[in-house]
């Protein structure tokens, strides 16, 4: 699944400690930061797949985190938002900063899931790189000699034939 960067207020062990069994529940490996700063030094040293930013944070709010993280690296980390500001005021400044979804607390696990979901349909995987194997030229013999040539079954044929 993915790498998460769950950033809520420590004050509210109640809403980081669901969040973080449910993700981990999921199959998400969790890292949470309690304020503002903690997040800023986190995106770049845990290189997470996707955040999950409160609002209500110590030190910086969500929405200046989200502003920093756009003026570093803009569009590199999906984020969703949650926050008990109303979606049309929060969600409209979340979407202007370059969140990818916003949630108005209090929300379901099942909303979170859509959300999450839709999040990670739209980043890009890595590509599976597959082996590559040349069977064009014939292994180097153990014994250091140059490869036999290989001819085609049909001259082999012809030759013997007369």
């Amino acid at each position: 699944m993915a790498k998460v960067l769950l950033a809520t207020d420590a004050g509210l062990p109640q809403t980081w400690s669901l969040l973080r069994v449910y993700l981990e529940s999921q199959g998400h490996v969790v890292c949470a930061v309690h304020d503002g700063e903690a997040v800023l030094a986190a995106v770049p040293a845990d290189r997470p797949d996707l955040m999950i930013l409160d609002t209500a944070l110590p030190t910086l709010d969500g929405f200046q985190v989200l502003a920093r993280l756009q003026r570093q690296e803009p569009g590199r980390l999906p984020v969703l938002v949650i926050s008990s500001i109303s979606a049309q005021l929060g969600g409209q400044l979340a979407a202007t900063l370059g969140a990818q979804a916003y949630l108005c607390k209090p929300f379901t696990f099942q909303t979170l899931q859509r959300a999450l979901d839709e999040i990670l349909l739209t980043v890009p995987q890595p590509a599976a790189v597959a082996p590559v194997v040349d069977t064009a030229w014939p292994a180097a013999p153990a014994n250091g000699s140059a490869p036999r040539t290989l001819r085609p079954a049909a001259k082999r044929q012809r030759r013997g034939a007369g």
